[in-house]
């Protein structure tokens, strides 16, 4: 049986060996400079071809609601970087709250969910799709407009960019077409949004130095992808966690510091290979439909 101990999924028998577990636990968070970042994408009702990355409204606002229970303590971008450098120490329940692609559900499903428990995100966009949509899988999605992302920045929250179009980097990549990419993207914020830009985001992949070196000459302070990244996590390029299932075991699994711990390790490209992950997703949503039938 799972249950959580100290905002924590541990097993049952686990709990119970005095604490051990939870003392590795918090043991493992000292020794790591990384808290846990949470990548979260779309969050709406929307086609299910469209979800693969995306949680329902009514999942985020569990997901939130067991932070505000379990104290958590959610932190800016910046507090993160400060933990991550050694500047400062947070405590061992602290997380960053990142969402991607500047849908419009950013605005009315996410947003009020954050002010209701006095949360901070930061907003990555793609310039190029505010005020209009984008596509996925053939669904057109609505975008913020220009004055919801004046609005957004101007509530306390993060305004960053979601560089190169929403595209990935992991591989070769064209690095005089991302440069040209992120300066128009750059002329565009220019023109339209009021604040600073300090982070940049990828879909997946980092960047090697000279693009990073233009980033920097850019004003921007780290780069945030989507794990696993395969290498050790640096201001060049920190793995995020993408939360894309609404099942709460799931959800929990990803936000322990074991996941934290292995997840930019190289041996996860064989997880993903073989689909262990997706086996054991599957594995929990059975076990949730079995649950749910026994209720009723």
């Amino acid at each position: 049986m799972q249950v959580i101990c100290e905002g924590e999924l541990f097993l049952e028998e686990e709990c119970k060996v005095s604490g051990k577990l939870i003392e590795v636990s918090h043991y493992m968070m000292k020794i790591m400079k990384e808290i846990p970042v949470l990548l979260y994408q779309n969050i709406g009702h929307y086609p299910e071809n469209t979800m693969e990355d995306g949680v329902l409204p009514e999942s985020f606002r569990e997901q939130m609601r067991f932070f505000s229970e379990n104290y958590y303590n959610i932190v800016t971008l910046d507090q993160s970087l400060d933990h991550f450098d050694g500047h400062d120490k947070l405590p061992p329940k602290s997380l960053a709250i990142t969402v991607d692609g500047g849908y419009r559900d950013a605005y009315t499903n996410v947003i009020p969910v954050l002010r209701n428990h006095n949360f901070h995100a930061t907003f990555f966009i793609i310039p190029e799709c505010i005020g209009g949509e984008r596509k996925i899988k053939g669904n057109s999605i609505p975008c913020l407009s220009w004055n919801e992302v004046n609005e957004i920045a101007k509530s306390g929250m993060e305004i960053g960019l979601l560089a190169y179009e929403g595209k990935g980097i992991k591989g070769r990549y064209d690095e005089e077409s991302i440069k040209q990419s992120i300066s128009n993207s750059l002329n565009i914020m220019a023109e339209n949004y009021s604040g600073d830009i300090r982070f940049c985001a990828f879909k997946e992949g980092v960047p090697e130095k000279p693009l990073w070196d233009f980033l920097k000459g850019h004003g921007f302070q780290a780069v945030f992808t989507q794990c696993p990244t395969n290498r050790k996590p640096s201001l060049a390029g920190i793995g995020r966690i993408q939360i894309d299932d609404d099942d709460l075991n799931i959800f929990l699994t990803k936000i322990s510091k074991i996941y934290l711990f292995f997840k930019d390790k190289r041996f996860w490209k064989y997880i993903r290979r073989y689909k262990i992950d997706k086996l054991a997703h599957r594995i929990s949503e059975t076990l949730n439909r079995i649950k749910s039938c026994k209720r009723l």
